[in-house]
C-alpha cells in the first residue's frame, strides 16, 4: 500500500496518471497481468484525497481517470450482485424467466473494458482511448462555440435598449399598417447578424405579452401583430 512518503514523492515529481497507476499496481502487490480494478479504483481515489489534503491542485486528467475507474468498479460490483441474485434463486417461478436469465445482456455501442481482471497495458490503452474521445468532444464543442460567436457576437448595446427601440419601431409600423407588420420590414439589413439582433428582442416582447407573432409556413414570413388586450389598453 502507498505510504504517506510515497504519496509525497509522487506529488513532488509531478507524475503522469500512467506513472501513478503503475506505482499503485506495484505498491499494492497486484499482478500486472491481472489487475484488480476494484482495488485500483479505491487506491487511486485515496491518492487524489491525499493530494487534496496537501492543498495541491488536482490535475483534471486525474479526476477523469478516477471517475472512469469508479465507473468500472460499479459495473463490476453490479455484475457480481446480479450473478448472486440469479444463483440464490432455487427455481424460477416461470420457465421463461430462466431462459431470459441465460440471455447475455446487450452490449453498449461503445467498447468497454471487460468486467474482470485486465493487464496494465490493456487498462492504460483503454484509458487513453477514453481521453481521445473526450478531447474530440471538447474540440467539437469549441468549434460550435466559435460558430455561435460568429453568428451571435458580443453586443455592446444593452438588450433592454434594443427591446425598447424595437417596440417603438413596431408600434410605428402597426399604426401605419393597421395592426400588423412583416418581420422582414423590422430588419435593417437582411443578413444573419442583423436578423438575430432583431429576432431576440422580438421574442422578449412576445414573452412579455406586448405583441403577438405568427408564422403560417415553415421558413415563411413572420407576421407581427399588436396583442388584443394591449391595443385595448
Amino acid at each position: 500500500m502507498l505510504t504517506d512518503n510515497d504519496m509525497i514523492t509522487l506529488v513532488v515529481n509531478e507524475p503522469s496518471w500512467e506513472d501513478v497507476i503503475l506505482k499503485i499496481v506495484a505498491e499494492e502487490g497486484m499482478d500486472p497481468w491481472a489487475v484488480d480494478l476494484i482495488r485500483l479504483a479505491d487506491a487511486f481515489n485515496v491518492y487524489l484525497q491525499k493530494i487534496g489534503e496537501t492543498d495541491l491542485r488536482v490535475p483534471a486528467r486525474f479526476i477523469l481517470i478516477a471517475a472512469i475507474l469508479l465507473r468500472m468498479k460499479s459495473d463490476i460490483l453490479a455484475a457480481k450482485r446480479q450473478r448472486t441474485v440469479l444463483s440464490e434463486s432455487e427455481k424460477p417461478p416461470d420457465p421463461m424467466l430462466k431462459i431470459l436469465a441465460e440471455v447475455p445482456p446487450l452490449q453498449p455501442p461503445l467498447k468497454r473494458i471487460p468486467l474482470g481482471s485486465v493487464t496494465v497495458d490493456e487498462l492504460i490503452s483503454a484509458l487513453k482511448k477514453a481521453f481521445e474521445v473526450k478531447e474530440r468532444r471538447t474540440i467539437r464543442k469549441d468549434r460550435l462555440r466559435r460558430a455561435v460567436a460568429q453568428v451571435l457576437p458580443v453586443d455592446q448595446e444593452d438588450i433592454t435598449d434594443r427591446i425598447e427601440k424595437l417596440y417603438s419601431q413596431i408600434n410605428s409600423y402597426l399604426t401605419e399598417l393597421q395592426g400588423s407588420v412583416e418581420f422582414s420590414k423590422l430588419v435593417k439589413t437582411w443578413e444573419r447578424r442583423s436578423i438575430v439582433r432583431t429576432l431576440l428582442p422580438l421574442l422578449h416582447l412576445t414573452q412579455e405579452g406586448k405583441i403577438d407573432h405568427k408564422q403560417e409556413q415553415v421558413w415563411g414570413e413572420i407576421i407581427v401583430e399588436a396583442r388584443k388586450n394591449e391595443s385595448k389598453a
